[in-house]
């Protein structure tokens, strides 16, 4: 008994810094964030929020969701981004580790290449990115240039195409996840691929059915970053267009409302965080569910 008490008490002990460092950085903020989007707080009352009456307790939602402009374009555009890391990003990165983990010739110099860029910080990306765009002497400009010699216009302000250019700022680059995605490759056991040869697996069969199931949870975890990163995307909108030509984002108008608005409205911003907080979290729910039922799923092997 005293044994089993001072285990737990260990495990205790060891617990409480994660404890109070989720409950001061993450629960306290998630739950100020929700308790002021049904106050007044603004810039005729900074100092003291005051809680909306019970009548009009709901009156920032309804003026996000029916009147603010941007709201929709920007919630549209985030779940177009997060889409975009799910369905592009994570493909591409676990084709990547895949190809590196051959160890073929250069592999290691490719593996070098494809990861230090993601050393940079996505800010710096960004203005990288915008020299590239630039209309007057960008390297893009100048190959549109050869098919349109008419086109003067910069594509960070046409719409649709501009979305796009925000896109490819950050869909390749992604060397964490790659790290992330080659240690669990590495850690299969060569013999499970020496079986699957010798029942005929070669070439992509083995990696759909002996690399794919065995990295899946980190598959799963890969794609809940893409996913949420996605969705969560602010330095490039900031950067590239700064919202402008229909490429707002969820992050970038909560910083208009609370930081750039001359009206500085807290609650409003706070309210859009609710939002965010509410969807990321039935996004990375789709996500668990998602991997739970696939095909590849032991848990599904097992009712089956």
């Amino acid at each position: 008994m005293k044994r089993k008490f001072n285990r737990n008490l260990f495990i205790l002990l060891f617990l409480i810094p994660s404890c109070l460092c989720l409950l001061v950085f993450y629960i306290y903020p998630i739950a100020q964030i929700l308790i002021t989007s049904f106050y007044k707080w603004d810039y005729t009352n900074l100092a003291n929020p005051e809680i909306l009456p019970a009548g009009e307790r709901l009156s920032n939602y309804k003026y996000i969701f029916t009147q603010y402009p941007y709201f929709w374009e920007a919630l549209k555009n985030s779940l177009c981004w997060a889409l975009v890391g799910i369905f592009i990003q994570v493909p591409l990165t676990l084709v990547v580790a895949i190809v590196i983990s051959k160890g073929l010739k250069f592999s290691r110099f490719a593996r070098n290449v494809y990861i230090v860029p993601s050393v940079i910080s996505s800010a710096a990306m960004g203005l990288i990115f915008l020299q590239l765009y630039n209309a007057r002497y960008g390297p893009i400009q100048q190959i549109i240039n050869i098919f349109k010699p008419d086109f003067r216009d910069s594509i960070l302000l046409v719409e649709g195409v501009n979305f796009w250019a925000i896109v490819f700022a950050y869909v390749f680059f992604c060397g964490t996840t790659t790290i992330m995605l080659l240690g669990q490759i590495h850690g299969i056991a060569p013999e499970l691929y020496e079986a699957a040869m010798i029942d005929g697996a070669k070439g992509w069969k083995r990696e759909l059915y002996i690399t794919i199931p065995l990295v899946k949870p980190t598959i799963k975890t890969v794609t809940t970053l893409a996913g949420t990163a996605g969705f969560l995307i602010y330095n490039e909108v900031f950067f590239l267009t700064n919202g402008a030509a229909g490429t707002k984002s969820i992050s970038f108008i909560i910083r208009e409302l609370a930081i750039t608005s001359p009206r500085t409205q807290y609650a409003r911003a706070n309210t859009i965080g609710v939002v965010q907080i509410a969807i990321g979290l039935v996004l990375i729910a789709i996500i668990n569910w998602v991997f739970s039922h696939d095909k590849y799923s032991l848990r599904g092997k097992r009712k089956g």
